[in-house]
């Protein structure tokens, strides 16, 4: 027995060992930084950004500022944690309004117009990932980690990094540091982001963080890099750089001020996921248009050869199966067949629809993005590819598939149902697109009444 007792307890002790190659890694980037006791000195940051967001597009061109830039405003409190970030969006047209998140503890909020309102649980995830990979807390994370160890070194760019896996918090994560300055380099994990409206649909998604633009900051003897570029999927997700970094300053005094009934309201209404929302606006529309007007859900339905088919395949599982639920309560007579896709964005509804044998056909300037949705769902996701000029068989009838490219969205999906002498695009009802989506309809020939879009399934009536 107590020859058992020790083993057991040498192996508990042996678990907890530090890899002492991972530890000389990491003090010799720590060392960089200006050492692991100044950067755990760090307990509060406050900076103020550029953030540049980046379409998450898969369809090989460069990528591109999707809705332009945002200046941003950040206190952080690593001790609460809490978390106060202000942003301003800058479009087309110059800046927007004004919005404050805030996230104390467990509960966040928002200010918009001078008033606070309950925040969603999805940014009190975003806090737990921007604090953990924060390059003043990241390190210090990795050498209290009891499991950092050294792996084999890698080559990205024909540029040699070490590398040291820990666990960050709840976060599995593969540090990089230059092979030639010990320096820092990036931050590899796999997580979901379940709640977030526009993360959700990509499933477990892998995510890398780089690290550069190093400053060496003025209240604590720290170098730290100023910007950060994160990668989502595969893609630029953003660019974030701080213009301008204070360490440890003093809280303004009712910044992080969270009141009891804000926080009783986000309790009552806060910790659902973004895309957690029942189909109140749902309705049927001449007894062959489906409408679902809810955030992540299908666009809506068209009833085809005795089947509804969905337009788009849904955000998460969740939604889409409450969009098939509520086209079986209305119609219980007609089966949905399944949905065609034509908007190159996350829709990993396509997972409930597999899962429960119904088809999900996937138009031409699509498939590259929702393979890279099937990558962050379960295996073994069955799809339909549709072909450019072919038609797609539902029950007695068929739409045709075609494609158009617009401005900055080439392989734009364009779908015909001669029956119903009805055309769908998800971008139609922009006066710029439908001008060049009713010229293709002309020179093709087709008999179109009504052009369908994200605005309206049922569409406009075509002029003659």
């Amino acid at each position: 027995m107590l020859r058992l007792f020790a083993l057991a307890s040498f192996a508990l002790l042996a678990t907890h060992v530090p890899d002492q190659d991972a530890r000389l890694i990491l003090d010799s980037a720590a060392a960089r930084m200006g050492g692991i006791a100044a950067l755990r000195s760090v307990q509060r940051v406050r900076n103020e950004t550029m953030t540049d967001w980046y379409r998450l597009a898969h369809d090989g061109r460069p990528h591109a500022t999707t809705s332009g830039y945002e200046w941003g405003s950040e206190f952080r409190d690593y001790t609460v944690p809490a978390w106060r970030n202000t942003r301003r969006p800058m479009g087309p047209n110059g800046l927007g309004g004004e919005l404050v998140n805030l996230v104390v503890d467990s509960i966040a909020s928002f200010q918009l117009a001078g008033k606070w309102r309950p925040l969603n649980i999805a940014y009190v995830d975003e806090r737990a990932e921007v604090f953990t990979f924060a390059p003043e807390r990241v390190l210090v994370l990795a050498y209290d980690a009891p499991d950092a160890t050294a792996l084999t070194d890698t080559v990205i760019d024909r540029k040699t990094y070490r590398r040291v896996r820990a666990t960050l918090n709840s976060f599995k994560a593969t540090l990089l540091f230059s092979r030639s300055d010990a320096s820092l380099a990036a931050a590899f994990f796999a997580a979901a982001q379940p709640n977030d409206m526009g993360l959700a649909g990509w499933g477990k998604m892998d995510v890398a963080i780089w690290y550069s633009r190093w400053t060496q900051m003025r209240e604590v003897p720290v170098i730290l890099p100023t910007q950060l570029d994160i990668y989502r999927v595969g893609k630029p997700y953003k660019r974030v750089i701080a213009v301008g970094t204070v360490i440890n300053p003093s809280n303004v005094g009712d910044s992080l001020a969270m009141p009891d009934s804000l926080r009783q309201s986000y309790l009552a209404s806060g910790r659902r996921g973004m895309l957690d929302v029942q189909l109140d606006s749902a309705r049927i529309i001449e007894g062959r248009f489906a409408t679902f007007q809810t955030p992540g859900a299908p666009v809506g339905a068209i009833k085809l050869g005795g089947r509804w088919l969905m337009l788009e395949g849904g955000s998460v599982p969740l939604v889409t199966e409450r969009s098939v639920a509520f086209l079986a309560k209305s119609d219980a007579g007609t089966p949905v067949a399944g949905a065609i896709v034509t908007m190159p964005s996350a829709q990993g509804g396509i997972q409930w629809l597999s899962d429960h044998g119904m088809s999900a056909w996937i138009t031409p300037g699509t498939q590259q993005t929702i393979d890279a949705v099937k990558r962050g769902w379960k295996p073994g996701i069955r799809t339909v590819g549709v072909a450019k000029g072919s038609w797609v068989r539902v029950g007695n009838d068929s739409v045709r598939v075609e494609t158009i490219d617009l401005p900055d969205a080439p392989g734009t999906a364009v779908l015909y149902v001669p029956s119903m002498r009805w055309m769908y695009s998800y971008l139609a009802s922009a006066p710029r697109y439908l001008e060049p989506i009713l010229a293709l309809a002309k020179e093709r020939g087709w008999v179109v009444d009504r052009v369908g879009s994200t605005a309206s399934v049922a569409g406009k009536p075509v002029s003659p």
